[in-house]
Parts: C-alpha cells; sequence; structure tokens
C-alpha cells in the first residue's frame, strides 16, 4: 500500500496537533504544580473525567460553555480537595489515593450521566453549548500562518499562554519559590518559614483547576460531547510529560507537542486504510520512546555529575 506523504505531513496536521495536544497540556501545567510540591499525583485521569461531565451538566444548565467552565472548576476543586485532605490529613499513599480516584470519576461520572442526563454511554443535545472557534485579528489574513495559528477554541490558547504563565509563577515568584522549596527539602523549607501543608493544598488544587480546563476542552471544544471514558488516557500522558520535562513547563510542552502529533497523525492515517489496531498502537509507542528518552536522559545527567564530584574530588 503506498501513502502519499504529501497527503499526511500538511498544515491541517499541525494545527490538529495543537488541538489534540491541548488536553494533556494543561493537565500536565496542573501536575507540574502538584509534583514541583513533591506529589506525585496519578489522579489527573480522574480529574479530566469529572471536569468533561461537570462542564456538560453546566453548559446544559447556563447555556453557556463559559458557565460550563466554572461548573467544572468547581467540581475539580472539590475532587482535589477531597484528595489532599485524605493524602495530608489522613496520610494515606498519594498514588493509592489517586488511583481511587480515578476510579471514582469513572464510576461518579457514569453514574451521573444517567441520573442527571438521563443518557448511557454518551450524551449529545442541542441543549449542550460548546465554545466557539476564534479568528484572530491579524492572523486569520495571513495565509499559511493562518491556518496553522487561527481558527481554534479559546482554551487552546489558554493552554499555551498558560506555559509562559507557569514558568513565571513557578521561577518568578515567592510562591513559586516555596513550591519549589518545599519539593525539594520540607525540612529547609520549614525552617524559613514556609508551611508544607499549605503549599501541598494549593499545588493540588491548582492541579485540579487545570484538569478542569483540560476537561472542558474535550468536552465543550474537540468533541462536543461526553462520553463515559472520555479523557482516553490524557491523563496517564500528561504524568509521561511531567516524568519527561522533570516536572519543568517548557520540556513538558515538548512532550505534550510529541503525543499531540501521534495523536493527530495516527488520526490521518485511519484515512489511508491502515489497520486500526496499527494506528491506535502509535500513541502508546509514541509514549514509551518519550519515557525511554527521558530515563536516558535522566542517566546521563546522574553520570555527569558523578563525574564533576569525583573530578573536584581528584582536584
Amino acid at each position: 500500500m503506498e501513502i502519499d506523504l504529501n497527503r499526511i505531513i500538511t498544515l491541517s496536521l499541525f494545527a490538529a496537533t495543537l488541538r489534540m495536544a491541548t488536553p494533556v497540556l494543561l493537565a500536565t501545567l496542573g501536575g507540574i504544580f502538584s509534583s514541583q510540591t513533591g506529589i506525585f499525583h496519578v489522579g489527573l485521569e480522574g480529574l479530566l473525567d469529572i471536569g468533561a461531565f461537570f462542564a456538560v451538566v453546566g453548559s446544559v444548565a447556563t447555556g453557556s460553555p463559559w458557565g460550563g467552565l466554572v461548573y467544572a472548576i468547581v467540581a475539580c476543586s472539590i475532587a482535589s480537595l477531597i484528595f489532599a485532605f485524605v493524602h495530608l490529613e489522613l496520610r494515606a499513599n498519594e498514588i493509592i489515593v489517586g488511583l481511587a480516584l480515578n476510579i471514582f470519576a469513572t464510576g461518579m461520572t457514569n453514574f451521573l450521566l444517567f441520573a442527571v442526563l438521563g443518557a448511557t454511554g454518551y450524551y449529545q443535545s442541542p441543549l449542550l453549548k460548546g465554545f466557539s472557534v476564534v479568528q484572530i485579528p491579524v492572523i486569520k489574513d495571513i495565509p499559511v500562518i493562518n491556518e496553522l495559528l487561527s481558527g481554534h477554541f479559546p482554551l487552546v490558547y489558554i493552554a499555551f499562554f498558560m506555559v509562559i504563565v507557569v514558568y513565571l509563577v513557578l521561577y518568578r515568584t515567592p510562591f513559586g519559590f516555596h513550591i519549589r522549596a518545599v519539593g525539594e527539602n520540607i525540612d529547609a523549607a520549614k525552617a524559613i518559614g514556609i508551611n508544607p501543608k499549605r503549599i501541598k493544598y494549593a499545588g493540588l488544587l491548582i492541579a485540579g483547576v487545570f484538569c478542569a480546563l483540560g476537561g472542558s476542552f474535550m468536552s465543550l471544544s474537540y468533541l462536543n460531547l461526553f462520553s463515559e471514558g472520555i479523557s482516553a488516557g490524557r491523563g496517564w500522558l500528561a504524568l509521561a510529560a511531567i516524568n519527561f520535562g522533570l516536572g519543568r513547563p517548557i520540556p513538558a510542552l515538548v512532550a505534550c507537542l510529541i503525543f499531540g502529533f501521534a495523536d493527530a497523525l495516527a488520526l490521518r492515517l485511519q484515512q489511508f486504510g491502515l489497520p486500526s489496531q496499527i494506528v491506535l498502537m502509535l500513541p502508546y509507542i509514541v509514549t514509551f520512546l518519550v519515557l525511554g528518552a527521558s530515563a536516558i536522559q535522566r542517566e546521563t545527567r546522574k553520570r555527569n555529575a558523578s563525574r564533576l564530584k569525583v573530578g573536584h574530588e581528584h582536584a
């Protein structure tokens, strides 16, 4: 079977990459805050599901996608505070709590899908108001750049803008210093007057808000519906991106773009009659490669640091 690469690798493919990367990027940015405080947040997948569901409920209730976004933020914030309470106050293991959150989110959204919206499997209705695409005034008139950067949903622009905001908050503000201090050395943070528990609460709450944005994008922008398991592993991809970027927003963005490109490419390849099994495997193969590259990078840094230490000792 011959595949014309010119029909596959197009500007629309790269534009789709930005859209496909958006929910993973938003969950990643939220997870960076929790990871920087020393909490490995495996509950991102469940938070995305909760955000997506309550965004739909809010959109139907208010008649506005922005109203749906508010519902999603409130729901994910409550879920994050429960996670924080169980982990920080009751001292439950963070990984166990995160896995429980994922299981709970799946069961709760499936139950409420029928109880609140009267649907099973998925919900789609004219009452559901999704976001509209945004045409950027100057860029929309530039032929090539227009197709790549204009005509996206608002949350796409918000997601990529927030990469800069997260970087500035983490590395240019006292709050960001407190977050990193708690994650790096909790005893030293206490010694300079930082309240670690309060910072961890803040990190988990921020993670919930970002996941609300990611979930809202999936149900009110990309698909404009809610279906069971709508997150489809994107929360786990976010964890992989955090691991690849070592908790830093810019390298994590690179990982998210790689995942987004793999998803967009998989959808494009389906149009050329490739076996669906191969197409569906592509994003997971890319995830494996990214994690492998991350492990190699981390090991290389350890070896270089070890060599420098030995060199200083001999000197």
